[in-house]
C-alpha cells in the first residue's frame, strides 16, 4: 500500500505535492495528482512530511544518518592546448577532489584539488602540479534529477615538474552533466576550458654570447572532462 504524503522536499528549495508509491534508501518514487510520476534520488532529499503522527520526525532522523557532508571525485581530462607563438599538442589532465557536497541544502561542491597536468608537442613536453579552489553547481533543476546539468570552476597555482620552466596560476571551466548511478555513486561528462600560466627558460646566442631569460606565456587548453564522483 502506498504512502499517503503531504510534501516532499529537495535540497534545492523544490516542494512537491503528492502520493509516494516507493521510498528505500535510494530513491523515492512520487506519483502527482494528474497522474505523472517522477523519480528522485535520496541524496537530494531533505524531508519528507507524511500524514501519520511522527512519520515526520522518523523520517528526517533516517535522512540524517545517511546524508553526506563530504564527497570525493576523480578527474580525467584529455584534450588539445595551444602555446602561444609555437604550436598545438595534446593535453592530459588527473585531479583528486576532496569537498563539501552541501551548501545551505542545495548540491554544491566545493572543495580543495590536486593532480597532474601535462602538454605534450612534438619536441618538448611540460608538466605541472596543480594545487586548486574547485566549485561546481547544478545550472537548474530537472523534473528528475537522475541527471543534472552542471557548471563549474576552478582557480589555483601549478608548480612545473622541471627547472626549465615555471610554474604559474591557472583557472578553467567547465558545463556538462551529471549522472546519478546510485545512492552513493554519479559520474560526470563535461566540455572544459583550461588556462595555463608558465614561464619557458628561452636562450639565445647574439655576438657568440649565450643570453638565457625565462619567457611568460599562456597555454589555453580545450578537452573533454570525465568524473567520478563518491
Amino acid at each position: 500500500m502506498p504512502i499517503r504524503a503531504e510534501v516532499v522536499v529537495l535540497r534545492s528549495g523544490q516542494i512537491i505535492k503528492g502520493e509516494i508509491l516507493l521510498n528505500n534508501e535510494e530513491v523515492i518514487v512520487l506519483r502527482l495528482k494528474n497522474g505523472t510520476k517522477y523519480q528522485y534520488p535520496q541524496t537530494e532529499v531533505v524531508t519528507v512530511k507524511t500524514e501519520e503522527a511522527g512519520s515526520e520526525v522518523k523520517q528526517e532522523t533516517h535522512l540524517q544518518k545517511r546524508k553526506r557532508n563530504v564527497t570525493t571525485q576523480i578527474i580525467a581530462t584529455a584534450g588539445a592546448a595551444y602555446i602561444p607563438n609555437q604550436c598545438w599538442g595534446g593535453a592530459l589532465e588527473t585531479h583528486l577532489r576532496i569537498g563539501t557536497c552541501s551548501i545551505s541544502n542545495l548540491p554544491i561542491f566545493l572543495g580543495g584539488s590536486v593532480g597532474y597536468r601535462g602538454v605534450f608537442k612534438p619536441d618538448d613536453t611540460y608538466s605541472w602540479i596543480p594545487l586548486q579552489l574547485a566549485f561546481q553547481a547544478p545550472i537548474t533543476v530537472l523534473p528528475s534529477i537522475e541527471y543534472q546539468p552542471l557548471l563549474g570552476a576552478s582557480v589555483g597555482y601549478a608548480f612545473a615538474t622541471n627547472k626549465n620552466y615555471k610554474g604559474g596560476l591557472c583557472a578553467g571551466t567547465d558545463i556538462g552533466m551529471l549522472f546519478h548511478l546510485n545512492q552513493r555513486t554519479a559520474i560526470s561528462l563535461s566540455l572544459t576550458a583550461q588556462w595555463q600560466q608558465t614561464y619557458i627558460h628561452i636562450s639565445e646566442i647574439i655576438n657568440h654570447i649565450e643570453y638565457a631569460n625565462f619567457v611568460g606565456c599562456s597555454i589555453v587548453e580545450l578537452g573533454m572532462k570525465f568524473g567520478v564522483h563518491f
